[in-house]
């Protein structure tokens, strides 16, 4: 049988129904890829949610490593390379992705809270102790308000080896290694120090040691069985200490000499010096050789100091601490009584504190070594402040034996190293160091009440002060340290006067000291003596210092100020009226006699 004709719309039919059947299997496949895909996909958009937020975790690490300080002499992790951190990185990416996840708030402490949470953690140094601590610096801690316990400051903060400028208030942070404790140290004002102070926290550590180390000095000082040397002696005597090196021969033996002769004082004389300095200059020490040869006048011997630290001031200390007096007056080589010396052994001062000291022309409201309320050589010390006026130790009486831990605690702060007390310009050399060591200590101390006056040159209407004239226990002159234009014996060598005299003709009222041509080559500059009244307040002492054309100087350094002659709160005397007006007489003389004897010794060589 012959199949029937298709017609014409049997067919559009099965071509629409084929059509149709394509399009929805095609759909079906579009569906199927569609879902495929984005199955495949969420994992690739998880991950890379987390690759980027470990990404941005591990440029924070790097930012706080970038950030630690790396100057300051002290070793600190790398956090990338730390296994600590990077545990802790990994927890934290945890609880991030998980709070991503649940879209739950995760509670973290703003910064600023947590500054201030680890501030509050930040401790005073402890006083008084003897443990030894291993410090780390963490930086400088910038506060507010002028004052180290004000608001944190934290974009002004520092690194440890940053110099931080004058008047700058904050402290240094340490850490204790081993208990991970942290400290307050060379906490600041913005009070000015001493000008030209180099203040760093990279000291901190060892600054809040220093007090420690004090301690375990003081310790073994106090023992039962401390002793300092030569104390016991037989025959404990009473004598005079002094120290001297090549340029200051002239002046020891012009001092040793008018004791001898002019103030009939019988008192033995050490001298201490450096063998190897002296054996450099040729016939230095012919002068005193020459005293010390008649020993009818009081017996001088010569020490030697051993001690490769023991120059300079640090000479001074060593000389007292290893000294066979038991009851020792020291004297600058530059210093000389008005009288002999030996009755202020009996005076009541001495005999009940067995220390006199004597003071500075500088006190807590005027002073140029910033020695006041606001100074970090409290907090080194460990002490609180004391109102009191400065220490001139160009003579010190002092009873060795009853104050060995005194005496070992002075040596302690001077021969420390680092030196903080010259670093840190928180005293000069050894003038204040005994009084600290006295007062740490609560040891019995006599300091002088009158203040220093001042001797110097009178010319016209200005006055210049170059000797500081110290007072006994009653008030009387004892001592007059010429340590401004000390005796040298010899002329001298300088041609300056011609190009000073159009400068002197300008300046006002310029020191011109008394140009009488006699035979001794150091200018005589005492004229006249500036004294303190004792009816005028401690507030009204104020020493000044200035600088004056001099013919015999050029330039020279004077204090007092050019008119405190003027000043109400002091009184003026001329030398001429003193009882010991002819001393400096005496003392050019000696003093040219002992160039004299060294250039004789020379030319004999």
């Amino acid at each position: 049988m012959r199949p029937r004709p298709d017609s014409k719309g049997a067919r559009v039919s099965r071509w629409q129904h084929a059509l149709l059947g394509s399009l929805v299997f095609c759909g079906l496949i579009y569906v199927g890829l569609i879902v495929s895909w984005t199955t495949r996909n969420s994992d690739l958009v998880e991950n890379s949610s987390t690759a980027s937020l470990v990404q941005r975790r591990r440029h924070e690490t790097k930012a706080i490593a970038i950030n630690l300080p790396s100057k300051d002499g002290f070793h600190y992790p790398d956090p990338m390379n730390s296994s600590e951190v990077a545990g802790s990185l990994l927890r934290g990416n945890q609880q991030e992705l998980m709070a991503e996840s649940s879209s739950m708030p995760i509670s973290v402490l703003p910064a600023e809270q947590t500054t201030n949470t680890n501030e509050d953690q930040v401790k005073e140094l402890p006083s008084n102790s003897s443990q030894i601590r291993r410090f780390k610096c963490v930086g400088w801690k910038a506060t507010a308000g002028c004052s180290p316990n004000g608001k944190r400051l934290p974009e002004h903060d520092q690194d440890c080896s940053s110099t931080i400028l004058d008047g700058t208030a904050g402290y240094c942070e340490v850490e204790d290694i081993d208990s991970h404790e942290r400290f307050m140290v060379m906490k600041r004002s913005c009070a000015k120090g001493y000008k030209g102070t180099v203040f760093r926290c990279v000291d901190a550590p060892g600054f809040a040691n220093f007090r420690v180390k004090a301690q375990q000095a003081v310790d073994k000082a106090v023992a039962p069985n401390f002793k300092l040397p030569n104390t016991n002696r037989i025959n404990a005597q009473q004598g005079i200490v002094m120290v001297v090196y090549p340029k200051l021969v002239a002046s020891v033996y012009a001092t040793v000499r008018a004791l001898r002769d002019v103030l009939n004082c019988r008192l033995p004389v050490e001298i201490w010096l450096h063998p190897d300095e002296m054996s450099k200059v040729p016939g230095a020490l012919e002068p005193l050789w020459d005293l010390a040869r008649n020993k009818s006048a009081g017996k001088i011997t010569f020490e030697a100091i051993r001690h490769p630290q023991a120059i300079r001031f640090k000479s001074k200390i060593y000389a007292i601490y290893n000294s066979k007096f038991e009851q020792a007056l020291f004297l600058d080589a530059d210093n000389v009584p008005v009288r002999d010396p030996t009755y202020l052994f009996r005076t009541p001062a001495f005999v009940e504190t067995g220390a006199i000291f004597w003071p500075d022309f500088w006190h807590p409201e005027q002073t140029i070594f910033a020695i006041n309320q606001t100074s970090l050589v409290w907090q080194l010390l460990d002490m609180p402040f004391v109102d009191m006026f400065e220490q001139e130790s160009g003579q010190l009486l002092i009873h060795r034996k009853r104050h060995a831990a005194s005496l070992a605690l002075v040596t302690f702060y001077a021969f420390h190293l680092p030196n903080y007390f010259n670093r840190l310009r928180l005293a000069w050399g050894d003038k204040d160091l005994f009084r600290f060591a006295w007062l740490k200590l609560g040891a019995q101390f006599h300091m002088i009440e009158t203040p220093p006056a001042v001797a110097g040159e009178m010319s016209g209407e200005s006055f210049c002060g170059m000797t500081m004239a110290q007072h006994d226990p009653d008030g009387a002159v004892i001592f007059l340290h010429r340590n401004q234009l000390k005796l040298t014996g010899e002329y001298k060598s300088q041609n300056f006067y011609p190009r000073l005299i159009a400068a002197l003709a300008r300046a006002p009222d310029p020191i011109v000291p008394d140009a009488s041509n006699d035979e001794y080559p150091d200018p005589a500059i005492w004229t006249h003596l500036v004294s303190f009244r004792k009816t005028s307040k401690r507030s009204d002492y104020i020493i000044r210092k200035h600088a004056s054309l001099n013919k015999f100087t050029g330039l020279q350094r004077c204090f007092g100020g050019r008119d405190l002659h003027k000043n109400p709160n002091f009184h003026t005397q001329a030398f001429s009226d003193l009882n010991f007006a002819g001393l400096e007489t005496h003392l050019r003389e000696f003093a040219f006699k002992a160039a004299q004897l060294q250039e004789r010794k020379r030319s004999n060589m």
